[in-house]
């Protein structure tokens, strides 16, 4: 009785009911799809698969079921496509796209650029390759979180003091005093996007006028400076054809959607009008 009552048996039988209706209906989904060949290179591809993943050669048993399992994977992959469950298919639709571009990439041709196409790719994209700006710079900080006459009694304060050459301590915080050759990124990472831009407009070697963080407000003395470069191509060379080859890559796909598109009537619908794109 406890087998009646199981809820996986239900759903096989409603199943197996659905599929033989189906069949019944429609006969003919079935007619013409009723032979499977495992030849000798599907055998090789499951076999090179269970060695790419484990690192060994299947068994005679293990190959067996590999070959057992491709069946039954073909068996109800074809009958699913009888059913037609893979019309608005949202995953199916995404996976077959994402499979369409893959084959359409892997069989255009690009050739290699020259040295001189890789310079200018470098020239035109020096934002990609930089080496990042680093700072030495001491900080005094200065707590927000007060009354604002407070704080800008102190800030006044702290600067009249730093004008005369004098020792100054902030508020008390976590955040160093001191930064060495730290990177744009790795500061703005502690007090804010686009607090390492400020700091490189600042003149070297003497205290800045208040700047203002996501912490707080600070006075910043930097000691040290390196701007971004952009470094030769000998020195990024294996970047900068990477970059190359995406962006040709991207270049060639649009080119090729934009081919496919003109073959089709695309009519986008709104409540008011429809829009026609396409080949006229």
């Amino acid at each position: 009785m406890k087998l009646l009552k199981d809820p996986f048996l239900h759903f096989f039988i409603i199943g197996a009911l659905l599929f033989a209706t189906y069949l019944w209906i429609n006969p003919e989904s079935m007619a013409d799809d009723t032979e499977i060949v495992v030849d000798a290179g599907r055998i090789e591809q499951l076999r090179s698969r269970f060695e790419r993943t484990w690192k060994r050669a299947p068994s005679d048993e293990e190959l067996k079921g590999l070959i057992d399992n491709f069946i039954v994977e073909e068996i109800l992959y074809r009958q699913a496509l009888a059913m037609g469950l893979d019309d608005n298919d949202s995953v199916i639709r995404r996976r077959l796209r994402q499979k369409l571009e893959f084959l359409t990439m892997e069989a255009m041709h690009i050739e290699e650029p020259s040295a001189d196409e890789l310079q200018q790719y470098l020239e035109q994209n020096p934002e990609l390759f930089q080496t990042s700006a680093r700072f030495s710079f001491e900080q005094i900080y200065i707590n927000t979180d007060q009354p604002i006459q407070n704080w800008k009694a102190q800030v006044a304060t702290i600067q009249e003091r730093l004008q005369k050459g004098e020792q100054v301590t902030g508020s008390r915080s976590l955040i160093p005093q001191t930064f060495e050759l730290a990177t744009d990124f790795e500061i703005d990472r502690v007090f804010g996007h686009g607090f390492a831009a400020s700091l490189a407009k600042q003149p070297l070697d003497q205290w800045s006028d208040p700047l203002v963080s996501g912490l707080g407000t600070h006075f910043v003395r930097i000691n040290t400076y390196q701007p971004a470069t952009t470094p030769p191509l000998m020195s990024v060379e294996k970047e900068v054809l990477r970059e190359w080859r995406n962006t040709r890559n991207q270049k060639m796909k649009a080119e090729l959607l934009e081919q496919l598109k003109a073959k089709y009537n695309i009519v986008i619908e709104s409540a008011s009008q429809s829009l026609v794109e396409g080949k006229s």
